[in-house]
């Protein structure tokens, strides 16, 4: 172990080299001296410049320096040559210079270093590939097979092979993977792709077929039964698979999968009325549970059966009185119907429900903007206002509807006041960019289409971050040149 006050004592030096006007007051001289003793100290010890390397690499990437960074660490691995995270920092930065060649050399060097991690080989055939050289590419696989046991290694060179087209080798590839990782799904999944890809669809639905009869998880059976759909459609027999899904229902029991798949398959022919039929029937049969009556309600409204879809979905709710969901779809199912007052009394139930939640007051707000009661919509956003003082995404609501309508002194009255409080900066500067717009626009309606909201911070993805713009570091000024005088110690990294 390196003593830590060295390791401290290099970073600071770093920094000083790196920003030589950043606060810190030295003098030449001591400078000098300083880099004397640390550079007969790093000769000795030279792990302890890893730190300050990075640093000042990073400092290079900020200020967009790619050959500044690239001509350290080349420097930095003459001391260091067999270091794994210099090595890949410089290959990064070859192929950001689309030198492939040169990233190449770095990767090879970092596959003979560490030869049992696969990334290192998966990165050198890459930057083969990249220089246009398909055969070094490939013998990188080709020599690596010849001599690994392991199984992830025969699954990266399947992948190598399906993306230069080699369907052969990719399958000889993956089936040795399946052969040594007999337990790994995610292999045989990729094994079936190959085939399916390649049309070989006798060889994709044996393997399904293989999956069903050992698998243990659900979830693969589950995936096994959807790829058996989408082989038979990828050969146009949809309707020989339904024939033979028909025929096993009648000895299926209770499988629901059995009922899945066959509804499946009438979706997919757009034959609704007999995937309904199916459901129905497997309803019927005693497999009454939420998720077989929820994929009835889904096959209502896909069909436009809404009666029937109303029904369904009150139903559900009896089984399911907490999830809350379901009556706002309810209330959509009803005003898709035409009945917009119905809608409204489920809303107001679900509000009484949930009379501190602050996401249904604004999504309440929201249908009733979409219904064209903006005077409603106005009145559901302030209580979710009232509920979140902080957030004022839904006074920003209340704005957009005012600036709708053309009242835009009352657009504006909001616009300020998201500006006098919120302490959300992009929210700030929308507020401003908005009251901007409104300055010499005339008291008529403006085109703000009523579905047309800002979604609040804890309803919508936040917009990316802006990167802070790099500090360019001062330029070092050249040091004068040195008196002439006799070497008492060999020169380290950092000796001028």
């Amino acid at each position: 172990m390196f003593r830590r006050e060295y390791t401290v004592l290099v970073i600071f030096v770093a920094i000083l080299l790196i920003f030589p006007a950043a606060g810190f007051s030295i003098e030449k001289a001591d400078r000098d001296a300083i880099l004397q003793e640390l550079s007969g100290f790093m000769d000795k010890n030279p792990e302890v410049i890893r730190t300050a390397i990075s640093m000042m690499a990073d400092e290079y990437g900020r200020q967009k320096k790619t050959d500044e960074a690239i001509a350290l660490y080349e420097k930095a691995l003459k001391i260091l040559p067999d270091n794994e995270d210099f090595l890949n920092r410089l290959g990064d930065l070859y192929n950001q210079k689309e030198n492939y060649a040169k990233a190449a050399e770095i990767y090879k060097k970092m596959a003979d270093a560490k030869p049992d991690n696969v990334w290192n080989f998966q990165r050198l055939s890459d930057a083969y590939t990249r220089a246009g050289d398909k055969a070094k590419a490939t013998a990188v696989w080709e020599d690596l097979l010849k001599k690994s046991t392991k199984a992830e290694v025969f699954m990266q060179a399947a992948n190598f092979y399906t993306g230069i087209n080699d369907t052969e080798k990719a399958l000889a590839s993956i089936k040795k993977a399946i052969e040594l990782a007999p337990d790994n799904t995610g292999y045989m999944q990729n094994l079936e792709s190959i085939y399916m890809r390649a049309e070989k669809f006798a060889d994709a639905e044996a393997l399904c077929n293989k999956i069903l009869t050992t698998a243990k998880d659900q979830w693969i059976k589950d995936w096994a039964n959807s790829e058996f759909i989408n082989i038979s459609q990828r050969q146009n027999k949809l309707p020989e698979l339904a024939a033979k899904l028909e025929k096993d229902l009648g000895s299926s029991g209770k499988d629901i999968s059995k009922y899945k798949n066959l509804a499946e398959v009438y979706m997919r022919t757009n034959e609704n009325d007999k995937a309904i039929g199916v459901y129905e029937k497997a309803v019927a049969a005693g497999l009454d549970d939420k998720d077989t009556n929820g994929r009835l309600l889904d096959i209502y409204e896909r069909a436009n059966k809404l009666d029937k879809a109303e029904a369904q979905v009150k139903k559900i709710i009896g089984m399911a009185p907490n999830d809350n969901y379901l009556y706002e779809r309810l209330a959509g199912i009803l005003n898709t119907a035409g009945k917009k007052e119905d809608a409204k009394k489920v809303w107001l139930e679900l509000l009484a429900k949930t009379p501190n939640d602050i996401g249904v007051f604004a999504r309440y707000g929201d249908r009733l903007n979409e219904w064209g009661d903006s005077d409603g919509a106005v009145a559901q956003y302030r209580k979710a206002q009232t509920l979140d003082a902080v957030n004022l995404w839904y006074t920003m609501r209340v704005a957009d509807i005012y600036i709708g309508k053309g009242k835009l002194d009352e657009a504006k009255k909001e616009l300020n006041n998201i500006i006098a409080k919120t302490k959300d900066t992009w929210l700030k500067q929308q507020a401003e960019n908005k009251i901007k717009e409104l300055e010499g626009k005339p008291k008529e309606a403006m085109p703000v289409s009523a579905g047309t909201v800002i979604v609040p911070a804890a309803e919508k993805t936040a917009p990316a971050a802006q990167p802070p713009k790099a500090v360019t570091a001062p330029q070092t000024r050249s040091a004068p040149a040195k008196e002439a005088k006799p070497e008492t110690k060999k020169k380290g990294f950092f000796s001028r």
